[in-house]
């Protein structure tokens, strides 16, 4: 019988990877019980993955674990705090409050809170500090995985690795050696040997207390005995990694000794055998071999790829769009200081007009005589002054004096400029030295897609009364499976409003075009505008959507702009952002993530339209819009735009359609 190759029913098998995972960690976690009959880890996860399937992969996980490994009052307790958590993610996931990064560790907080604080009304105070210390395991675990099911970091799988060594604490290997306590030694030992020192203690106590929370089994004091391990095998990282696993050892041995635990023994073979596995694991992970090649055979070049040159030009035209030919701004005039000394001094002299109108051409040249020596030696003294003005200045010791603090503030100011100069042109110097980096270097690979959805587009600009030029500008254009629609709005009308706003506009899409992504594009390019607006460049605001056109999944960027609309069936949701245009301000932009089903609008606006405090007519008019014509929307908005506000300002309406099925699903642009 022929043999079925596997990789292709593995292929078939890896999007089925994470809702399992997501599944079985949620009935896993569950095990982690602590005392008070409370499993905050299985909560963690409903609250980390969010609305729809994951979130309700996480419920039904939580659930069934609820069922299998804790007792019927815990258990439905456990399983409505799991529902109020999922229900409220959904409830709250198209506000703004959902996308601040506090907000589910504190709704997950509140909604356990809320359903155990009716069973705690008339219990001891003992059991409302197993809840409380619930609650802090809760809002810590919902934190560290904030991020666990799209880019997971160091620490989210080190929480996952510690609630697993929770769970899995009551197992029993041999006498009272526990599998999840080797599990947490195997921890302790990794990170004393790997992280910050003071990082290595605080995680290892933190573990060590999440076990001794842990109602069944004997008495260890493991957050003791773990905090003293990691810093006394921290201490062994200079040498080879056996010394430091056999420090761990004796200190987790001695340590249970000091510390009185029950059985004293366990903790020395449990950290024995987490050192037996970590020498050989250790060593692989960190001395991975590399790739052998054939005697002679030649190195082969990394294939050429289009987007990196792509990315290279876009880098290029960053640097000469906002530095090159750009001329420096002249350095201050050292009269300055005189002018200033004098406005304080000769003002109400009564030989001002003197000094100041008849004799004018010999007090400009005292100046001009003084002012060499005083900067040379960054301190005016009086014989640097002439002594026919000296001997004539009857304030001349307030005049010198005034001239000195003039000249301290100056030189600070000339110092700060000089520093500002140079970061400056260290900042030209890298965005031009990355674009030649990033023509020989790398490989971008795009994702091949199939049957992506239809959309259609609708826009319209319209200049300010009494200009030819709009100041807004609009871009549509796709990148492999991404659909980007853009807004940019440059401060201002007319002539410059347009460039800055096209400018903009035109490097963000080479950018995006070029396959970076829109998080690090709009970074660079709001870290260059910083850079210019030192010269007295103008701001831009930046609407960006990227919609993934095979799942539906949007993702809104924001700098300073208007707010943007959905319009599903008869409902509306706007999108709106605090954040300043893009070049006043060094934070990232605000991202709002959605979903776009079929049948769906997608509406952006310039200010010029409306506003966040006064679009309520837009409001009503996208939720009673029943038409299939895109581009009648986008007239009737901008005739309704102009009914109320007139012709005041720029004006921009670009609008997104995702046909139902069955319609017409031809792009119009």
């Amino acid at each position: 019988m022929k043999k079925i190759p596997s990789t292709p029913f593995l292929r078939r098998l890896k999007p089925l990877a994470i809702p399992a995972a997501q599944l079985a960690l949620s009935f896993l976690l569950t095990a982690g019980c602590l005392s008070g009959g409370y499993a905050p880890f299985s909560l963690a996860l409903v609250a980390a993955a969010g609305t729809r399937l994951p979130g309700l992969l996480c419920l039904a996980g939580a659930g069934c674990g609820a069922l299998v490994f804790l007792d019927f009052p815990s258990g439905l307790r456990h399983v409505a705090a799991a529902i109020l958590i999922f229900a409220a993610n959904t409830a709250f996931c198209d506000t703004r409050f959902y996308r601040r990064d506090a907000f589910r560790p504190a709704m997950a907080c509140a909604m356990m809170l809320l359903v155990q604080s009716i069973y705690l009304l008339h219990r001891s105070a003992e059991q409302w500090i197993w809840c409380l210390a619930s609650l802090a395991v809760l809002a810590c675990a919902v934190w560290c995985w904030r991020s666990l099911w799209q880019d997971p970091d160091k620490n989210a799988f080190f929480a996952v690795a510690t609630a697993l060594a929770v769970a899995t604490q009551p197992v029993i290997l041999l006498g009272p050696v526990s599998l999840g306590r080797i599990l947490a030694s195997l921890l302790v030992l990794w990170i004393a040997l790997e992280w910050p020192t003071a990082q290595a203690v605080v995680w290892s106590a933190g573990l060590g207390l999440l076990l001794d929370l842990v109602p069944v089994g004997p008495r260890f004091l493991l957050g003791a005995v773990y905090g003293c391990a990691a810093a006394l095998t921290a201490l062994c990282r200079p040498w080879p990694r056996i010394i430091g696993a056999l420090a761990f050892c004796l200190s987790a041995g001695a340590s249970a000794i000091l510390f009185k635990a029950d059985i004293p023994e366990a903790a020395l073979y449990e950290a024995l055998a987490a050192s037996v596995l970590f020498l050989p694991l250790g060593r692989r992970v960190q001395h991975r071999p590399a790739r052998l090649k054939a005697p002679g055979a030649a190195a082969s070049p990394a294939p050429e790829s289009p987007y990196l040159r792509q990315s290279a030009a876009a880098l290029r035209e960053l640097y000469d769009s906002f530095f090159r030919g750009a001329a420096p701004t002249p350095p201050e005039n050292p009269s300055v200081l005189f002018d200033r000394a004098a406005e304080q001094v000769c003002r109400g002299c009564v030989l001002c007009s003197s000094c100041w109108h008849q004799n004018y051409n010999s007090t400009y040249n005292a100046f001009n005589d003084a002012c060499p020596k005083l900067l040379q030696r960054g301190q005016a003294l009086a014989q640097d002054f002439p002594l026919y003005f000296s001997s004539r200045c009857v304030h001349f010791t307030d005049f010198l004096t005034a001239v000195n603090g003039e000249l301290k503030t100056f030189l600070l100011r000339r110092q700060y400029r000089q520093r500002l100069l140079e970061v400056r042109q260290q900042a030209q110097d890298q965005y031009q030295q990355l674009g030649e980096a990033l023509a020989s270097t790398a490989v971008h690979a795009v994702s091949n897609v199939t049957a992506p959805m239809g959309y259609r587009i609708g826009s319209s600009l319209r200049p300010k009364e009494g200009q030819q030029l709009c100041g807004d500008h609009l871009a549509t254009f796709e990148v492999g499976s991404t659909l980007y629609l853009l807004l940019s709005d440059g401060m201002g009308s007319g002539e410059s409003a347009h460039r800055e706003s096209a400018m903009t506009a035109r490097l963000l899409q080479q950018f995006l075009t070029a396959g970076i992504d829109p998080g690090p594009a709009l970074k660079t390019l709001n870290g260059a505008m910083r850079l210019r607006s030192e010269d007295g460049g103008g701001f831009t605001t930046i609407d960006l959507l990227a919609l993934q056109r095979t799942s539906g999944t949007a993702t809104v960027y924001k700098y300073g702009a208007a707010p943007s609309y959905v319009k599903r069936t008869g409902s509306v949701s706007r999108i709106t952002g605090q954040s300043l245009p893009a070049g006043l301000q060094g934070d990232p932009p605000e991202v709002t993530r959605l979903h776009l089903p079929a049948g769906s609008y997608f509406v952006m606006i310039s200010d010029g339209i409306a506003d966040e405090t006064n679009d309520e007519w837009l409001q009503n008019l996208l939720a009673g819009w029943q038409g299939r014509d895109v581009n009648a929307l986008v007239s009737l908005i901008l005739s309704e735009s102009r009914t109320r506000k007139g012709l005041s300002d720029d004006c921009a309406v670009l609008i997104l359609q995702l046909p139902m099925p069955g319609e017409n699903e031809k792009t119009q642009v």
